[in-house]
């Protein structure tokens, strides 16, 4: 019991490492970035939250010994989503403009359906909670890329929401957004912790 608390009490410096990389990046691609334009600090946060909820929770889980087979296979097949949606997304936006807006909100519908399909077949409660939460914030993504697809597009060469005026309404929605999926993250941690 005691090695499975420690593996998970080291999520937290993993968790405040990503955020200080999400930081970083954000002060990088505002000084240096040439690819994607500049980016708002409310939606470097929103990356770390993404990331923190599609990714590293889900491989967190997926690895973790004391959680039910079926949880921690869910898991894994929700991680595995997204990293073909990353494998597939990335060399779109990077090499060849040709991603767009409605290509992740598809993909963030199907990963919606897929987590509200088998969370009530879930039996470990804490894996459960963090589907609820996976339900709200694939939500969110899918709204801001909608919102930003009224205003922007990859096509031209624009990857995120800037500080300029005509994002000003997206980032106050992501401002609130970061507000609840943050704090829930925060306790749903306090009970993965427990």
């Amino acid at each position: 019991m005691k090695s499975t608390s420690r593996h998970r009490w080291t999520l937290l410096p993993v968790i405040v490492l990503l955020l200080a990389l999400c930081l970083g990046f954000w002060w990088w691609q505002n000084a240096y970035g040439t690819v994607g334009g500049n980016i708002a600090l409310e939606k470097s946060l929103w990356l770390f939250a993404a990331l923190v909820y599609f990714f590293l929770i889900p491989c967190w889980l997926w690895r973790d010994p004391s959680l039910d087979a079926m949880s921690r296979k869910l898991c894994g097949l929700f991680l595995a989503g997204f990293t073909l949606r990353a494998l597939v997304e990335m060399p779109l936006l990077l090499l060849t403009h040709i991603w767009r807006c409605w290509h992740g909100i598809m993909h963030d519908a199907i990963m919606l359906a897929f987590v509200v399909i088998f969370a009530a077949k879930l039996k470990d409660v804490v894996v459960r909670k963090f589907a609820f939460l996976l339900i709200l914030v694939l939500l969110c993504e899918g709204w801001n890329a909608w919102m930003f697809g009224q205003l922007g597009s990859p096509q031209t060469g624009i990857y995120f929401a800037d500080d300029s005026a005509r994002f000003a309404f997206i980032n106050l929605v992501t401002r609130w957004e970061l507000f609840a999926c943050l704090a829930l993250m925060a306790a749903w941690l306090g009970s993965y912790l427990k």
